[in-house]
């Protein structure tokens, strides 16, 4: 039970799942051929709305098919997921600290931030990968709500805590 409560190795498991993620060329972590196997026909009506520039890059259902909008769009919810839950993580383990509440959500979602910012850098150092600073403004929006999301409810949920044990300790 110990490792589901400790923040520090989660936030090891997660750093070390980006350093290896960023360090493989494109060809070896890409899902499309994974993906060619099941039939989107179902998925093709929503996807139609789909249509925006991503870093000078059309994406829509035309420009990259079916499996390929379909693989872009579970990179880019990979991306804020994996900073969503490593901002939680940072406010759990700034709030060891026990600084000022605003500071610890500011302080972890700037070490998220740091950490997107360091994971593009590597990707530029590996073939076939390409660093984009829409990527860290991605990581950086999900480490955001991370961030104020979880880590405000988990700083809310332990002053309630504190201040609880607190009004039994006077009693």
């Amino acid at each position: 039970m110990y490792i589901l409560k400790n923040e520090f190795i989660w936030i090891t498991l997660i750093l070390v799942g980006l350093f290896f993620s960023s360090a493989t060329p494109y060809s070896e972590q890409s899902i499309v051929s994974p993906l060619e196997r099941f039939e989107w026909g179902w998925a093709e009506p929503m996807l139609g709305n789909v249509d925006f520039d991503y870093a000078g890059d059309p994406v829509s259902l035309e420009t990259k098919g079916t499996v390929g909008l379909i693989e872009f769009l579970i990179r880019k919810a990979a991306h804020f997921t994996v900073f969503f839950v490593l901002g939680a993580l940072f406010v759990k383990a700034v709030s060891r600290t026990r600084i000022h509440a605003g500071l610890t959500l500011l302080f972890a979602w700037a070490l998220a931030t740091t950490v997107g910012v360091y994971d593009e850098f590597h990707q530029s150092l590996t073939p076939e990968r390409t660093p984009l600073i829409q990527d860290v403004v991605l990581d950086s929006f999900g480490a955001l709500c991370g961030v104020v999301l979880l880590g405000g409810l988990y700083l809310v949920k332990r002053r309630k805590r504190k201040s609880r044990s607190s009004y039994m300790m006077t009693r």
